[in-house]
């Protein structure tokens, strides 16, 4: 496998948002940070929402603004 298809930078952490458990994972492939949010409820489960960035930081405020707007939406 190429080195560039190797994830590095591994991080999954769990943040409220808007009284959801969302699980944010990140990681970088290459010079790319990719992310996703998801809805993490026992039994279920779904994205909200994906990113690539340059920056980790870039990416995960990306979903996490994503993610808010969906469950705003859903009120």
């Amino acid at each position: 496998m190429s080195p560039e298809f190797v994830p590095e930078e591994y991080s999954r952490r769990q943040e409220t948002v808007g009284g959801y458990p969302v699980a944010i994972t990140s990681y970088r492939l290459g010079s790319t940070y990719h992310a996703q949010a998801e809805i993490h409820l026992p039994g279920t489960g779904a994205r909200l929402a994906r990113a690539e960035e340059a920056t980790r930081e870039a990416a995960e405020e990306k979903v996490l603004a994503e993610a808010r707007r969906l469950i705003e939406k859903k009120r």
